[in-house]
């Protein structure tokens, strides 16, 4: 994992010459797919990032970035009213094409991976109970392929909407399985 960050942070640093940097922030929903009685859960958060959007060739970019999300949740559990939180790191490698759509305007589609690591997926409950899954029941690693859009504005802010799921089963038990899909919407600002 320590090569994957050092190779994202060298293109980062390699980019900046001829790229356009943009910090963002944004809401999230984290959805899990499971086969588990519990049944599937989502969770709501926001996510904070930077990329660097890399031109290609012509209008062809990948925005290689870095940033952090957070969700929560407050659900019904056989133990009682449960309080779930979730802290993750994320890599994602964008293939980005735009257009131009006048003069203040350009609309771009991107798809690509993103590289997830879970630090903290934490439960408490009312029985003053306190568990971090990823100690023995869930991996912390995750890869999500995924794409979207976004639209920049004056080539200074950048809306922005996409979806990725889960490749991976998180899940470290055999008989249960767990996926991940992310949607999220930020607003961004352009250097």
């Amino acid at each position: 994992m320590k090569k994957i960050m050092l190779f994202a942070a060298a293109i980062l640093t390699a980019g900046m010459v001829s790229a356009q940097v943009t910090y963002s922030i944004g809401y999230n929903n984290i959805s899990w797919e499971t086969n588990y009685a519990a049944g599937d859960h989502s969770f709501n958060g926001f996510t904070i990032g930077v990329d660097d959007n890399i031109n290609l060739t012509g209008d062809l970019n990948v925005a290689v970035g870095v940033g952090m999300d957070f969700a929560f949740a407050n659900f019904d559990h056989l133990l009682g009213d449960t309080k779930y939180k979730e802290f993750g790191l994320y890599v994602p490698v964008d293939f980005n094409y735009g257009f131009a759509l006048g003069n203040n305007l350009k609309l771009s589609v991107f798809a690509g991976p993103t590289i997830n690591l879970g630090l903290l997926s934490k439960e408490t409950g009312d029985n003053d109970y306190e568990y971090n899954y990823y100690d023995k029941d869930f991996g912390r690693f995750d890869l999500l392929v995924g794409g979207g859009v976004w639209l920049d504005i004056q080539e200074q802010f950048r809306v922005k909407v996409g979806y990725k799921a889960g490749m991976l089963d998180s899940a470290k038990d055999d008989d249960l399985t767990r996926k991940t899909n992310v949607l999220s919407v930020s607003l961004g600002y352009i250097f």
